[in-house]
């Protein structure tokens, strides 16, 4: 741009009352308000307006109005938006809290492990958090936090990440990779002394918790309401590995009389590569797993492994868990084992474990010896009362072949509920001819609810059968619409693989020559 005139530099000083009209470029000091102003100019020479322009300084007080917020909406309205209300830039950052905010880094290589507990307790812990108001959200940018200490969560702590394999947590220690902490700072045995606040209500989401030695996740520790969602827990057990009873995914500990853990809820959670990934023995109601994903371990879930029933926070075991639309793959063991209470007396032990809308892969319950190897244990085992499995799906049952001795999906005291299967009934079959078959290695009581439709005939009955190694029972119970309909159901027990002795209780049928084939609908009730 041309240069029209230099003719002098003049500065002036003195108070904001003698402030005056300064010329285009001018420069006036308030010597009172420790402000500084330079002169506009005028509309002739292509100044907006004539006037002294504020050149903002620690003084001036423009400096408040320019480092200020005020909401005006996602348009950008010129007026505030209802009762929008001015604020300071400190307070607006102040409603988002960093972890880097308190000196972690994220970038794998420096120790993040005082910053990070730092974070949490001046948020959560500190005796002047009582206000609600202070209980912030603790954000964690992506990467990767190095720890070598269990972090202790307090109550209220909300922690979250920018998901999976992005915000990653990582642990080198020997120890879990979190632990759960009172107000008062107290953890394990000694939550709650002196009055102190259990945890409670914690949430935390979308970031990896990993264990790089053969420790575990997290301990939820005497925890009321928490709430996990898109977490994923990973150690570092390979895949074939033995048993190690300090790689525990989740862990429940620490319950007494008065302090147990209860409505605990992990949604779109991954559980993979601790020896045991989900461990829960103490004293516990209302645990719940949805929509998760449990893969690479000795043991899926073990729940009251532990329990004595006498020890405290070990008498009455865990209460109300719940797995549903889950996938589990690469197990070692038992996907799920409700293990008997030892020593206890009746009405003790684990109550209302429940398996619904699963999917367990033929790589469950197979010792890691690839699809074709015999499956020497089931892949779900009640060993208490009142559990049940409904709906779920077991690969390996698509997988029986010869050569396959196969376990049963289900053992234990429990029952199993299948969904209603279609098939269809051949005309004129004088041999009896198998349509469906079960295990029956541990003994089974199996009701299979049904219709058959042949033609304009239909009859709906239960066919009951005992079955055992040692023998099979059948009673068919029905009624029909009229005409005999020419269907017979029976069971028969067979040597379907390499070993010796009868492992499988196949169900049959028989039809006369009507011309017509029959088509049967159903549903079979397994008591195992």
């Amino acid at each position: 741009m041309p240069i029209v005139q230099i003719s002098r530099i003049q500065h002036r000083r003195g108070k904001r009352t003698d402030l005056p009209q300064l010329a285009a470029g001018e420069l006036g000091w308030v010597v009172d308000e420790q402000r500084l102003f330079i002169g506009n100019g005028t509309v002739a020479d292509g100044a907006p307006a004539v006037g002294n322009t504020e050149i903002v300084t620690s003084g001036s007080s423009a400096f408040t109005t320019a480092l200020s917020h005020t909401y005006k909406g996602y348009l950008g309205d010129s007026t505030p938006v209802g009762t929008a209300q001015q604020r300071t830039i400190q307070q607006r950052l102040d409603d988002y809290v960093s972890v880097k905010d308190f000196g972690a880094t994220g970038d794998d290589s420096t120790a993040d492990i005082t910053a990070i507990q730092n974070a949490i307790d001046e948020i959560y812990k500190d005796t002047d958090k009582d206000d609600t108001r202070s209980r912030r959200v603790l954000f964690f940018p992506a990467g990767t936090y190095r720890i070598n200490a269990a972090l202790k969560i307090p109550p209220y702590a909300h922690l979250v990440g920018e998901g999976p394999d992005k915000t990653i947590i990582r642990n080198s220690g020997n120890n879990a990779v979190m632990v759960t902490q009172d107000d008062e700072g107290n953890v394990g045995a000694n939550i709650g002394n002196s009055s102190a606040t259990t945890p409670r209500q914690i949430q935390i989401s979308n970031m990896t918790l990993r264990n790089t030695v053969a420790y575990g996740g997290i301990s939820l520790d005497r925890v009321t309401k928490g709430y996990f969602n898109n977490v994923k827990f990973q150690g570092s057990y390979a895949s074939g590995g033995a048993d190690a009873s300090n790689s525990k995914g989740v862990t429940v500990a620490n319950s007494t009389a008065v302090f147990t853990t209860t409505n605990i809820v992990f949604n779109q959670c991954q559980f993979t590569k601790f020896a045991r990934l989900i461990d829960v023995s103490n004293d516990s109601t209302s645990i719940r797993f949805h929509d998760c994903d449990f893969a690479t371990a000795y043991y899926g879930a073990l729940i009251g492994a532990e329990m004595d029933g006498s020890t405290a926070g070990l008498t009455n075991g865990p209460r109300d868990v719940h797995f549903t639309s889950s996938s589990w793959s690469d197990i070692g063991q038992q996907a799920i084992w409700v293990k008997p209470t030892a020593g206890a007396d009746t009405g003790v032990g684990p109550r209302n474990i429940i398996s619904n809308g699963n999917y367990f892969s033929k790589t469950v319950a197979n010792n890691f010896e690839g699809d074709g190897s015999i499956r020497e244990v089931p892949v779900i085992q009640f060993d208490n009362d009142e559990c049940t499995s409904t709906h779920d799906f077991f690969e390996r049952s698509d997988a029986r072949e010869a050569a396959l001795n196969t376990a049963p999906e289900l053992q234990g005291i429990g029952i199993q509920s299948k969904a209603i299967k279609s098939q269809t009934l051949a005309n004129n079959t004088s041999t009896a001819t198998k349509f469906n078959d079960y295990p029956a290695l541990a003994g089974k009581g199996l009701k299979v609810v049904y219709k058959i439709v042949r033609g304009t005939l239909d009859r709906t009955g239960e066919f009951i059968v005992s079955a055992s190694t040692n023998g099979v029972s059948f009673d068919d119970t029905y009624t029909e619409s009229g005409t005999d309909i020419g269907v017979e159901l029976t069971a028969a027990l067979e040597n379907n693989d390499s070993t010796a002795g009868s492992e499988t209780v196949a169900l049959k049928f028989t039809t006369t020559n009507t011309g017509t084939a029959a088509t049967i609908d159903y549903q079979t009730t397994i008591l195992a």
